[in-house]
């Protein structure tokens, strides 16, 4: 390994740009996910009016998440990154128009940052692996993780403060800021970034369509498995919501203080894993830290969900939740380095639209579910639904994705020993 390609991230400084816009970007995502239907329920008082919010975001993702992919392989990617980031700015205008008796420009700026976000997303995920070599893949993608969590923690605080205190106002003024942002650190970024890569020859930038993505995606098993674990993943998380709340207050005898307390803890642990994974991990093949942090996440999953045959103290879920973001962060880095690594760069685009869309039909599917199926089973035995999730996701990437894998790369050795031998 040279001496370029084992210096850490953070004296990258492309990454650095990337992995802090990309968290101020996020912020602003996760501000306004937060305060949109905030505002729309405090005015309303409509359950059915404020989750038109989260599933117009949903259908978006679902229906524009393959499109939006295939614009990002279409388009320089930094360019991209910096066009967005100054389309959100201007897609915050309507909210200026809001009243108490006019609340319909929320929903066009919910749609509007979805179509705008299903653009940036994939952008950011085929940068990064320009940016660095398939050794670092996994600290990078650990330091977005982090900055995503960050993000989250950030953004959904923001959101409350500034629609308690300045309204749809002072949401407009913080998320421009944050976009703003984004787009500055982009328009920093190396213009070398936007070249493309070393090898292209060009045939997948020539036909940038979902349907060409498509056929690239389906002659690699691999990758169509980790869409299929994305997919069963979330559907999992997709349920977690409404399944966590009930487990709580009933086999916990938990509040609202008590659902905040455990969810922040997994926040805070996954902070943890991500520098751990960052600079501890890189060694393995991601897709075995995907598996890996799979299954570890289904045994800590068991404990938390069936802990309360021995014991009720909060404490102790406080910790297991915690825990729960090691395999988490460990599942999701690895997935997304695993993808990065076997996608040819210029389709990695709509293969980042195709995930969000698959994640977020699992997830809509599973919010569903959980809804539906509390009506005839307890929570705790739809939350050991998910930990069979969690296994199945584990065992599909083991087999489907591993595996191949660790084959090609024997091959690889023999055919190169063979040649070392022939040679002599």
């Amino acid at each position: 390994m040279d001496a370029v390609s084992s210096r850490s991230i953070w004296r990258r400084r492309d990454v650095t740009l990337l992995v802090g816009g990309t968290t101020v970007n996020g912020i602003g995502d996760w501000l306004l996910e937060l305060a949109l239907p905030l505002y729309v329920f405090l005015e309303t008082e409509s359950g059915l009016a404020t989750a038109a919010v989260y599933i117009l975001n949903l259908l978006v993702s679902v229906l524009f998440g393959p499109l939006g992919g295939s614009l990002a392989d279409r388009w320089p990617l930094r360019a991209t990154l910096v066009g967005t980031n100054l389309l959100q700015i201007l897609a915050l205008g309507p909210l200026l128009l809001v009243s108490p008796d006019r609340v319909w420009p929320v929903y066009v700026v919910a749609v509007l940052q979805g179509l705008i976000s299903n653009v940036n997303d994939p952008a950011g995920f085929a940068l990064l692996p320009r940016l660095v070599g398939d050794e670092q893949l996994v600290a990078a993608n650990s330091a977005m993780s982090a900055g995503g969590s960050i993000a989250r923690l950030v953004g959904a605080a923001l959101g409350g403060i500034a629609v308690a205190t300045g309204g749809l106002t002072a949401v407009v003024v913080a998320d421009a800021a944050t976009f703003a942002v984004g787009a500055l650190t982009a328009w920093l970024i190396s213009p070398a970034a936007d070249r493309p890569p070393a090898g292209d020859t060009g045939g997948a930038r020539a036909d940038s369509s979902v349907r060409a993505g498509l056929r690239e995606l389906r002659a690699r098993p691999a990758v169509t498995a980790l869409l299929g674990i994305q997919g069963l993943a979330m559907l999992g998380f997709g349920a977690f919501p409404v399944l966590f709340i009930v487990f709580v207050t009933e086999y916990l005898d938990g509040g609202g203080t008590e659902v905040g307390v455990i969810r922040a803890s997994s926040a805070f642990g996954g902070l943890v894993a991500a520098a751990v994974i960052g600079r501890f991990v890189s060694r393995h093949h991601p897709a075995e830290l995907m598996v890996a942090g799979y299954l570890s996440f289904a045994v800590v999953a068991f404990l938390f969900v069936n802990g309360p045959t021995v014991t009720t103290a909060l404490g102790v879920y406080i910790v297991l939740f915690a825990l729960s973001g090691f395999p988490n962060v460990s599942a999701q880095v690895g997935s997304t380095s695993t993808a990065q690594m076997l996608c040819p760069p210029d389709v990695l685009g709509r293969l980042g639209g195709l995930m969000s869309a698959t994640g977020a039909v699992g997830f809509g599917g599973g919010s569903l579910l959980a809804g539906v199926l509390l009506e005839s089973f307890t929570a705790r035995t739809l939350f050991n639904g998910q930990v069979v999730c969690l296994v199945l996701c584990g065992v599909i990437g083991a087999v489907f994705v591993v595996r191949p894998i660790r084959r090609d790369q024997t091959a690889t050795a023999a055919a190169s020993r063979a040649g070392s031998g022939a040679g002599t």
